[in-house]
């Protein structure tokens, strides 16, 4: 048996803005395989104000059915997507999002080869074309249900030359069935398609839209592959009159010639395919090209756009050399000498040609910046549209608990956003609404909290803290200046080092472990002595990437970015020995701090590493639509419940649990530049360095 394929036409007539329904349409490839996914949806539009959830709910059905084919799809993928869609539905009747109830008409349809699949709701036209007889393939409940709108659905075999016509009920109130099997039996399926458009747009007014999805079963290779967006014809409704500077402008162009073939053609009541359609005509020439009835998709507008700018910037050559010449040409013939033998009348003529050439010239400029704003603001729209799309996903997968792929739409739709400076006004509204609508659904991913701050202090500018049982220190100058936990005072002198601390880890009693850019030190901070300094095996300050105390064994350890080692010191009351490489891997070349609760954490530019007894091991970091600024520090214990992540670039502290999950995101305005923190998470209490000021927050 010959394999088949599709070849589709897409009719959506009609204005939204004006017509008393709002009618969506749409057939395109699934993510995964070769399944073909359609949706054709009709809900009543009572007032312009209710567009905008119009278009909300059917792009989020559209949206639920393609990400139920984001994998290998089988048997009982329809019915699960359809599922989802119902449960989707139900959530939006939960919100408060009724109106659609019992009036959402609406066709879902799923090819895979020969099979085909469809479910549909409320009144709408489901047909198969065979041998010149129609068959109802419709499956809509007596009245829908809002948790089960989509309640049956049939399934069965396509063969080749079968026509599936999906359409909102319209089509058949102005459109015979009988006329149109007349139509698709004596013409090809391009020609049949565009004499349907035409009828439709003679016999309907404005206030009626259409949408309908016409496919024809054709033998596999048929359809060129350059045809799958379906959309390589346009049939345009009739547009505004034309204004006075539209029709200069079109009659100098005639005037100058600026084609290179000025010549006549024959008038068509056919729909004339895209400027590029001469580059897609078919090799066979019984095969047909599929048609759009309404608007291009986006990438189909910047090639048209493309070519329509190279198209002016050559038109615009003629025209400055055509304006060169005549302008040379009435230098010669009107010049000064000549210019006072001319009569009055004749000087008033010719003063009058000039300003009058003058004001055609400026009025097609204008009418050139206005066609190119016009575009620009077409350009701008699809992109946010797009954007719109993505949030729909983001917030279903959002519902749907999946965080990953939450966020991995949502940063889409940040890359796509276009920049303001580019935004006009005709979509200012909608730009500030998608980043209200951004910003909310970063803050629901990343769990957001603000919390509260108190200020302790100023320590003084340091970039990392000497954390104690009973102090929190910064070394400035040799110097150290300390907060103590007890008294709730900062002063000078309560701390005493000889060395210069860059870093430190407090070990147990009395004693910490601290790093001066080349050695490690046993620090008596009770007498302020150190023991003598020990550098074998210890990383130089351009290589030092944290270091991390466990007691068990009394092992200090150090990371070498260098040399993509963790080395382990063995910490007793009177120095360092016994150095031992703990783990060696090339991801330890990106570390920005180390934390240990038995199991190893690396923080790197990106993300978070676990090694453990020396060896990676699975740590499932979450997918942050903000991703991690690259500069920051972690923190955990053996007791600890979570893991601390201070983002110094986002100045956010995440809190996530031991396997990997997101858990809080902690936020402040008065987080300003992260330096360094200390969890006391028995007390719920985090201490950060901003700057040069400590600060106190509580844990949620």
């Amino acid at each position: 048996m010959d394999e088949i394929e599709s070849q589709i036409a897409k009719i959506a007539l009609g204005n939204n803005k004006s017509s008393s329904t709002y009618v969506f349409a749409s057939a395109e490839k699934a993510p995964v395989g070769n399944s073909e996914l359609y949706v054709v949806a009709e809900l009543p539009l009572f007032n312009p104000a209710a567009l905008q959830s119009c278009e909300d709910i059917c792009l989020a059905i559209a949206s639920a059915l393609k990400r139920a084919y984001k994998r290998p799809s089988d048997e009982n993928t329809f019915e699960n997507a359809l599922e989802n869609i119902n449960e989707e539905l139900g959530k939006l009747a939960g919100m408060g999002q009724t109106q659609w109830i019992n009036k959402l008409n609406c066709i879902l349809a799923v090819k895979d080869g020969f099979n085909l699949n469809i479910a549909t709701c409320g009144r709408v036209s489901a047909f198969m074309l065979r041998n010149s007889e129609y068959t109802d393939i419709s499956c809509s409940p007596a009245q829908s249900h809002p948790l089960k709108t989509f309640e049956n659905y049939a399934g069965g075999k396509t063969r080749l030359g079968d026509l599936i016509i999906l359409s909102t009920t319209q089509l058949f109130n102005f459109l015979s069935m009988d006329r149109l099997l007349h139509i698709m039996s004596e013409q090809n399926f391009l020609t049949g398609t565009r004499t349907v458009i035409e009828l439709l747009k003679q016999v309907s007014d404005p206030q009626i839209s259409f949408g309908t999805l016409f496919n024809l079963q054709v033998r596999a290779g048929q359809v060129a592959e350059q045809e799958v967006d379906l959309e390589n014809y346009i049939v345009e409704t009739p547009g505004r009159p034309k204004n006075i500077l539209v029709s200069v402008f079109n009659y100098f162009k005639t005037v100058f010639a600026l084609n290179s073939n000025n010549r006549r053609s024959a008038k068509t009541d056919l729909p004339r395919p895209l400027e590029n359609s001469a580059n897609q005509t078919p090799k066979n020439p019984n095969q047909t090209i599929p048609i759009l009835a309404q608007g291009l998709s986006f990438t189909d507008k910047m090639k048209k756009m493309s070519l329509r700018a190279k198209n002016l910037a050559e038109k615009s050559k003629d025209w400055i050399t055509v304006a060169k010449a005549s302008a040379q040409s009435a230098g010669r013939t009107v010049n000064p000498q000549k210019f006072k033998t001319f009569s009055s009348a004749k000087k008033f003529l010719l003063i009058s040609a000039i300003i009058l050439f003058f004001a055609v010239i400026t009025n097609i400029v204008v009418a050139i910046r206005i066609k190119n704003t016009g575009q620009e603001n077409a350009q701008v729209s699809g992109q946010l549209k797009e954007v719109q799309s993505l949030l729909l996903n983001a917030q279903s997968a959002s519902l749907y608990k999946d965080s990953s792929g939450a966020s991995d739409y949502l940063v889409q739709a940040k890359n796509k956003l276009p920049k303001e400076s580019e935004v006009g006004a005709a979509n200012k509204d909608l730009y500030n609404k998608l980043l209200a609508d951004i910003k909310n659904a970063e803050g629901q991913i990343e769990r957001n909290t603000e919390t509260k701050v108190v200020s302790l202090g100023n320590l003084g500018v340091a970039e990392n803290l000497i954390k104690l049982p009973a102090f929190l220190a910064v070394s400035v100058n040799k110097t150290l200046i300390s907060y103590g936990k007890n008294q709730g005072i900062i002063q000078d002198g309560a701390l005493v080092s000889p060395v210069n601390i860059t870093e430190s880890v407090y070990t147990t009693g009395n004693l910490a472990a601290v790093y001066d850019n080349g050695n490690l030190y046993v620090w008596d901070f009770s007498s302020g002595k150190d023991s003598v300094g020990f550098s074998q095996s210890v990383p130089q300050k351009t290589d030092f990437a944290g270091m991390a105390y466990y007691p068990t064994g009394q092992r200090v350890y150090a990371v070498d970015k260098k040399a993509g080692t963790i080395t382990s010191f063995i910490a007793g009351n009177s120095g360092f020995s016994k150095p031992v490489i703990s783990v060696r891997d090339t991801s330890i070349l990106e570390t920005r701090d180390i934390a240990i609760d038995g199991a190893i954490y690396i923080l790197t530019n990106t993300t978070v590493l676990k090694f453990q007894n020396g060896k990676p091991a699975t740590f499932d970091f979450p997918k942050l639509p903000t991703p991690l600024s690259g500069s920051g520090k972690i923190y955990t214990q053996k007791e600890f419940k979570f893991i601390y992540i201070l983002d110094s670039g986002n100045n956010r502290v995440l809190i996530l649990d031991k396997k990997g999950s997101l858990t809080a995101t902690l936020k402040s305005s008065q987080f300003t530049k992260l330096k360094d923190f200390e969890v006391d998470e028995k007390g719920k209490i985090i201490y950060l360095l901003n700057d040069g000021s400590l600060l106190k927050v509580s844990l949620p």
